[in-house]
């Protein structure tokens, strides 16, 4: 009775926890948009006072912070940070009315394709422009951002990857195991 009692404990310990479960993925592709589009509304307030800006055609975040982007004007003093380490951001441009920030995993915000890539133990989202495709900088990135898409996950992250996805199957599979696991472990060793 005294073990059925502390099962039932775990049990509840453990559902409780998935009652507050995030999708941690959703979180970053949230956040990494947000951010690219703060960057890109920052860009168009600085080129309605500067008219006549020509952008190069791939500009990374600090030389535009450097060079035009001033951030206590356009920014609203608002500090851009990837919610990866692997989030870096890039202006691409073709002419000065063809113009988009992106970010190494999740691409553009404007895109006419969907990348599903996995990062670490997350599933995340990018998207790809075929019309930025003549700059060799921009197919570069591309490049690097399929390749996250045959990105092999570790144990460890391929437990955290379904509990992100899926937190209730997860749990109850893992408490399954765990269970049959003490099972078997009593049986052979009779304690």
């Amino acid at each position: 009775m005294k073990r059925i009692k502390i099962l039932i404990l775990i049990l509840l310990v453990l559902f409780s926890s998935i009652v507050f479960a995030a999708n941690p993925s959703k979180e970053i592709n949230n956040k990494c948009r947000q951010n690219l589009k703060i960057l890109n509304e920052a860009t168009a307030k600085m080129l309605a006072q500067k008219e006549d800006y020509r952008f190069q055609a791939w500009t990374s975040y600090k030389q535009a912070i450097s060079s035009f982007l001033e951030p206590d004007k356009y920014l609203d003093g608002k500090k851009i940070e990837g919610p990866t380490p692997d989030c870096e951001y890039y202006l691409v441009s073709m002419n000065k009315d063809e113009h988009q920030w992106l970010c190494n995993l999740h691409g553009v915000i404007d895109g006419d394709s969907i990348i599903s890539l996995k990062y670490h133990e997350y599933q995340l989202q990018g998207k790809t422009n075929k019309k930025y495709m003549t700059n060799e900088n921009y197919a570069k990135h591309v490049k690097e951002m399929l390749r996250w898409t045959e990105y092999t996950l570790t144990p460890k992250e391929f437990i955290k990857y379904h509990y992100n996805m899926n937190p209730i199957v997860t749990t109850v599979a893992t408490i399954f195991l765990i269970v049959v696991s003490y099972l078997l472990l009593k049986s052979f060793f009779k304690f």
